[in-house]
């Protein structure tokens, strides 16, 4: 009877993929997180924009150049590259829709809406 010391090649090739399975499964959870944190972060942004442009609107009279214009737009370099839209309706009373967009990667300029509101207003409560 002969007692052997250390480990077979079999189990050292188990613990191996056991451990690779391990890293594996980690990388996937920071990969994830990051995507995560970028999107918290264009979303973070995107609100701020948007909260902006309706505070615009809000401090300007009805009858502010801003208020006829129908259609606008502006680029925003804010952590990111955004592209802010704003329609304006031409009715009583008068909706104002602005949307969000961020631009991903700098060979596509693809548009990804992040953010959309719509308001009305009013020259009488």
């Amino acid at each position: 009877m002969t007692t052997t010391r250390g480990f077979t090649l079999i189990e050292a090739l188990i613990t191996a993929g056991i451990v690779a399975c391990g890293l594996v499964a980690a990388a996937a959870v920071f990969s994830f997180t990051i995507r995560a944190n970028i999107g918290n972060r264009q979303m973070s942004a995107a609100t701020a924009l948007l909260y902006d442009k309706m505070e615009e609107f809000r401090a300007a009279p009805l009858t502010a150049p801003i208020w006829m214009t129908g259609e606008g737009s502006d680029e925003v370099v804010l952590d990111g590259e955004y592209l802010r839209v704003w329609q304006v309706g031409s009715t009583t009373p008068r909706s104002v829709t602005v949307i969000i967009y961020a631009r991903s990667g700098a060979l596509t300029h693809r548009k990804t809406e992040l953010i959309r509101a719509t308001t009305l207003a009013s020259p009488v409560f």
